[in-house]
């Protein structure tokens, strides 16, 4: 998300990221006293290790569209070398389009799961759909960032493209 606009997009990017941070430092002191507490004093807390595990799971899905920006996601460029730069945004094109179709899947079928479940995580008491409702709102926010950058990549056939 480097370069990113002033104004209201690069508040919302920044508050974005704020959050990503905040849960990453969450995560981290969490599992750091519960170590502490455990191994130093020898009284566990009970819920750190579900409360880390929530964190972590709606920090990963959150991560996702702050990923794509960066262009930091797992790639193979077996193709893209020998691509001109039309052939390249017509394939980032094709594959945000079945980007779109995958993740708009996903999101349906994590919704009607985190609906259905009655389980509760034990030590915390929070229903077990707070874990998997970070699936659709994470691939929500993905969705969006490719409605972006698709409307960049037609409105400027001349921009450059990055890895697919």
């Amino acid at each position: 998300m480097r370069g990113t606009s002033k104004g209201g997009l690069g508040t919302l990017i920044g508050l974005y990221q704020a959050v990503l941070v905040a849960l990453l430092i969450a995560i981290t002191l969490l599992i750091a006293t519960g170590v502490f507490f455990r191994y130093v004093l020898g009284e566990p807390i009970l819920y750190s290790y579900e409360l880390a595990s929530l964190l972590f799971v709606w920090l990963v899905f959150l991560s996702l569209a702050g990923g794509a920006a960066q262009a930091a996601h797992l790639g193979a460029d077996v193709l893209t070398p020998y691509l001109g730069p039309a052939s390249l945004r017509l394939l980032q094109i094709v594959a945000h389009f079945l980007s779109l179709a995958v993740l708009s899947y996903i999101v349906w079928y994590a919704y009607a799961l985190a609906g259905r479940t009655r389980v509760e995580m034990p030590t915390i008491g929070l229903s077990m759909a707070w874990m998997y409702a970070a699936v659709p709102v994470g691939c929500t926010i993905y969705i969006g960032w490719i409605f972006w950058d698709l409307a960049r990549l037609l409105a400027n056939p001349a921009r450059k493209t990055v890895e697919v």
